[in-house]
């Protein structure tokens, strides 16, 4: 049984979600596993029947959430011009990462066609790389704020705040997803002191880890090497800043944000979140051209982590097929609506199970 938590959000999520949640159901028919999910409509359809984005006792509900489901699937918190200013589902967002302590930020890079490479002669051979981004601490841990707000003298203190237990353990997982997954190089991407914290502990991990080429590379040189050389790129893993950045260039030279998920994980729980990394592109809301691949492979990455690799990998055989079809969104230079191209990927799924 995969139970999952349908977590829309606000922005586009409403029109991309509805076509991830679709084709699981497609898969768990053609793969006979079982499938059971509630949604939470918490984000802008929360604050539209109710004026409020999220329920008060929203901590509290995220933190129950293992006890019942296996997984979470999140669409996007942030800008919505539908509510308020400073209104969003981010505090869904904070509750999944920070309250239920997912540190690990997986966000694979894979070019699925050729043709979407934006870079002079690269393929799908060289764009194949994850970004693991620490998710709890540094520049966005919460511990910032702002003082003196509305006068000329108005502050504002955004730390990185970096502990050696975090950083530990998420070079660890980078170290471990590298075995895993048969990779063979991790590189560490910051812009920390020469013999600063994170330095010094993957220094540390590395050495356990013999099997796996280390490498130590400027968070600017990663970048770099991202545009120009994808293919000497294996596992990067970074601090919460540098990640987010990177894994964005990493979107970027896979074709389209649009087509990019990320999973988070904390290695001793049996509970993680996935979700596309696009945002609420808040420009384009209800006018049902959202890319919803991203989500889709988002929910792919979640039957790869429940153990359903046949279903996983079918879905993916089924975008691939789906882009090279030629029907896709305008972000990959097609025509097609959110739902012309959810009901063209669960087709090609459908005749991918029937060959």
């Amino acid at each position: 049984m995969v139970r999952i938590a349908v977590i829309p959000g606000d922005g586009i999520s409403h029109e991309i979600m509805p076509e991830a949640v679709k084709t699981l159901e497609t898969a768990h028919e053609l793969y006979e596993f079982a499938l059971d999910y509630e949604i939470f409509d918490y984000g802008v359809e929360h604050y539209l029947k109710t004026g409020s984005v999220v329920p008060e006792d929203i901590d509290d509900i995220i933190t129950a959430l293992p006890a019942t489901f296996d997984a979470a699937l999140f669409g996007a918190g942030g800008t919505d011009p539908r509510v308020p200013s400073g209104e969003s589902a981010q505090a869904v967002l904070r509750g999944l990462r920070r309250g239920l302590d997912l540190y690990a930020n997986v966000r694979p890079c894979r070019l699925l066609n050729d043709d979407l490479s934006p870079l002079k002669g690269k393929t799908s051979d060289d764009i194949d790389f994850v970004v693991i981004r620490e998710n709890t601490e540094g520049y966005e841990s919460g511990t910032g704020g702002n003082f003196k707000v509305g006068t000329p003298l108005e502050s504002e203190i955004r730390p990185e705040y970096n502990t050696y237990g975090g950083v530990r353990r998420v070079i660890e997982f980078a170290f471990n997803f590298a075995e895993q997954q048969g990779r063979k190089q991790v590189a560490v991407a910051e812009k920390g002191l020469p013999n600063g914290l994170w330095s010094r502990v993957f220094e540390e991990v590395s050495a356990q880890h013999p099997a796996i080429e280390p490498r130590h590379v400027h968070v600017d040189t990663m970048a770099y090497l991202m545009i120009t050389a994808p293919e000497l790129i294996d596992i990067v893993v970074a601090e919460n800043r540098a990640g987010d950045i990177l894994s964005d260039v990493g979107g970027a030279i896979q074709g389209s944000r649009g087509l990019a998920p990320a999973g988070c994980f904390n290695a001793e729980k049996d509970f993680a979140y996935f979700e596309p990394v696009h945002g609420t592109a808040p420009d384009i809301i209800g006018q049902g051209i959202a890319n919803p691949m991203a989500a889709i492979m988002a929910a792919k990455m979640m039957l790869d982590y429940k153990g359903h690799l046949e279903a996983a990998d079918a879905i993916e055989r089924a975008v691939r097929a789906t882009i090279a079809s030629g029907t896709v969104t305008s972000d990959l230079g097609g025509s097609s609506s959110t739902a012309q191209v959810g009901e063209a990927v669960r087709d090609a799924l459908q005749r991918d199970a029937a060959n």
